[in-house]
């Protein structure tokens, strides 16, 4: 099968910047593209280019297995004119500036302000990753995303580090209630990507909440979270720009970063090491 890399707003479409689809040439690979990631798609395709393993190629142009095909849209600014427009639509990508502002505004809040605020932001995520799911003719739920966040914001409030760990069991049990309540959702492509958003949503609520509750962690907190991170967003570049090696995924490579620097900043400070593998976890999300 021969791989197609892609980029800027086709990348954004598929949801992915690699896709394997089985053809003899050019065109039949792109015509598979198309089919499976819809007409939006397609538009992009009609106006971007194509190379094959660093070269210039044509729809006729055959492939084999071992053949990288690459297809970038044109940038902007070249010689093709469009006319200004602004459409509601737009307005998409100031998103995340706007969540921005108000995580700023909901941070000199109570902690109840800023639990709302992390519950909104949750439901932000999951109707959005419910649209990419339709797009793609999959159902993802959204609501169990939602209570989930709300119950895990709850019990981190009452129970500090407790409820942290609390999450876990409340998304499961959500999860499994809403397929057992709807026969759509009890597939294991719709209910396995509902339980993991349901977990990852769950988590980084709470452990946003423990960071501004009275259950915060010992002076070394702040040292072991910039080990954390650093390693969780250098590990994750590198795996970004080595893509080539097989099983280096950049989000799995990240996220693995940041519990490896939790828990190694913890073993040389001498702290928790258990504690602070549940704080990687929610840095990882």
């Amino acid at each position: 099968m021969a791989k197609l890399r892609l980029f800027a707003n086709l990348r954004e479409i598929a949801g992915t910047s690699r896709v394997e689809i089985d053809s003899d040439t050019v065109g039949g690979v792109l015509d598979g593209a198309v089919d499976r990631f819809g007409p939006d798609f397609g538009r992009g395709v009609e106006s971007a280019r194509v190379w094959i393993n660093g070269e210039t190629a044509n729809l006729d142009t055959p492939v084999v297995s071992a053949d990288e095909l690459v297809l970038i849209p044109p940038v902007s600014g070249g010689s093709q004119p469009v006319a200004a427009s602004f459409a509601p639509s737009d307005l998409v990508g100031f998103l995340p500036l706007g969540i921005v502002v108000l995580a700023v505004l909901a941070n000199f809040q109570g902690q109840a302000v800023w639990g709302a605020f992390l519950v909104a932001v949750a439901a932000i995520w999951a109707i959005d990753l419910a649209s990419v799911f339709e797009k793609r003719g999959r159902v993802f739920a959204a609501l169990p995303v939602v209570v989930t966040s709300a119950g895990a914001v709850l019990a981190a409030y009452t129970l500090g580090s407790s409820g942290y760990g609390l999450s876990v069991a409340i998304a499961v049990a959500v999860a499994l209630g809403w397929a057992v309540a709807f026969a759509e959702y009890r597939e294991v492509d719709s209910f396995s990507p509902t339980l993991l958003a349901s977990l990852l949503g769950g988590l980084a609520a709470a452990s946003m909440v423990l960071s501004r509750s009275a259950f915060s962690p010992d002076a070394r907190a702040v040292d072991v979270f910039l080990v954390a991170v650093i390693a969780a967003s250098v590990l994750g570049a590198l795996a970004l720009r080595f893509q080539a090696i097989p099983l280096l995924d950049p989000f799995t490579v990240t996220a693995l970063g940041a519990v490896i620097g939790a828990t190694a900043g913890a073993a040389f400070w001498d702290l928790d090491v258990v504690g602070y593998l549940l704080i990687g976890l929610g840095i990882a999300v």
